[in-house]
């Protein structure tokens, strides 16, 4: 009943503190990006916010299959598990990447209403938005064993860590003359590699 409790402290303030930080983080982009370019990342970067969501359903399948075999502790199971999720997630990821160069990439090119002089921003700004929706789908089974282990503290800082570096980007756009937008897809793009590396190492 402790580790249960303490659980559920540890992922009610990591919700509470992700959401508190994403909202003002929302704001200093906007004031930072500008409303053209606020507009263009939420449009094109929308792939990844649809996979984000997704990622939690994904998570729990796994964790299923992986809390069963804890339970039975059969830890060659649990690998053999683990194992066949990370070879069906890249898959997904693979067919993933495969849709979004293609009609995808069509449906930016011809159907969405952008300025031309946006375009080629706007295009940097979907094909990061892609690596950073693989990188994501890749990372579940991590998740799967995280929650699956019961580790919800690490799990609540590290989403806080992740949501925190979003926030320090924002800040940092001021900064420099290139194109904010492209600079702050990429930059989020080497914070969710960073984020599935540590996931990864520990």
């Amino acid at each position: 009943s402790k580790v249960i409790a303490k659980n559920t402290i540890f992922l009610y303030i990591r919700t509470l503190l992700i959401m508190l930080i994403s909202i003002y983080t929302s704001r200093v982009l906007l004031n930072k990006l500008g409303v053209d370019n606020f507009g263009i990342y939420n449009l094109v970067g929308g792939v990844v916010a649809t996979f984000a969501s997704l990622r939690g359903v994904f998570a729990q399948s796994v964790q299923r299959f992986l809390n069963f075999e804890l339970g039975k502790k059969n830890l060659h199971e649990v690998k053999r598990i683990f194992s066949m999720s990370m070879t069906a997630h890249i898959s997904i990821s693979l067919l993933v990447l495969f849709l979004a160069e293609t009609i995808g990439v069509w449906f930016l090119l011809s159907e969405m209403n952008i300025p031309n002089n946006r375009m080629e921003a706007a295009v940097w700004c979907y094909q990061f938005s892609i690596l950073i929706a693989c990188v994501q789908i890749i990372r579940v089974p991590y998740n799967s064993c995280i929650i699956a282990y019961e580790r919800m503290s690490f799990y609540a800082y590290l989403s806080i860590l992740e949501v925190g570096f979003n926030l320090l980007i924002a800040f940092l756009l001021t900064m420099t003359n290139c194109d904010r937008l492209i600079l702050y897809s990429f930059l989020m793009f080497i914070v969710a590699v960073f984020i599935s590396g540590v996931y990864k190492i520990v």
